[in-house]
């Protein structure tokens, strides 16, 4: 695991100052003192190190965030912390690789969050997990779009690019749907 370790801090290190599709194995091997065969002893090719990168990322705070504001101002401050490795994966073929990351934070938190709210457990386990995902999607799509196209990003922005899911109102909602499913 030490190697596969070094092997994601380099490449992040060296995301956050070159296009993925420029750095070779053998640079990246010859950084962390390794051979491009024991490269290929642990990955397929630089985009199966990506996603073992995102694999062990994490985002500070999400598991504490109270709700979808919290989290939100958690995801931003993991993006300005990562924010060049972020951009140049956004802006190469390991975007969808970002997105399942960020999809996941917000489905295990949306998970959490309902979780707290059905204080008498009349969800069942598909409906919420079927409302975590719906918030996910909304989530994890609106975030990575804000992070893709907008030149000027700030938390403020990417809060008002979810103002057809306004976090505000999640409560709400899910009250409204445990409702719902008592008149079933």
């Amino acid at each position: 695991m030490k190697t596969e370790h070094a092997l994601a801090l380099a490449l992040k290190d060296m995301m956050a100052n070159q296009p993925i599709d420029t750095i070779s194995v053998l640079e990246l091997s010859k950084k962390c003192d390794i051979s491009r065969k024991t490269f290929y002893y642990h990955y397929h090719d630089i985009y199966d190190l990506l996603a073992q990168v995102f694999l062990e990322e994490k985002v500070v705070g999400a598991t504490n965030a109270e709700n979808y504001t919290s989290l939100i101002e958690c995801v931003f401050t993991y993006y300005k912390k990562n924010e060049a490795f972020i951009n140049a994966t956004i802006n190469s073929a390991g975007k969808e690789l970002f997105y399942e990351f960020i999809y996941n934070v917000f489905y295990t938190s949306g998970l959490r969050f309902i979780a707290k709210l059905d204080v008498d457990k009349k969800l069942t386990l598909t409906n919420r997990k079927s409302i975590a995902r719906f918030y996910a999607y909304g989530y994890g799509n609106s975030t990575v779009y804000y992070l893709s196209n907008y030149r000027n990003k700030t938390l403020n922005g990417l809060i008002n690019s979810f103002s057809f899911i306004e976090p505000k109102n999640f409560e709400k909602n899910v009250q409204k749907a445990i409702k719902n499913t008592e008149n079933v």
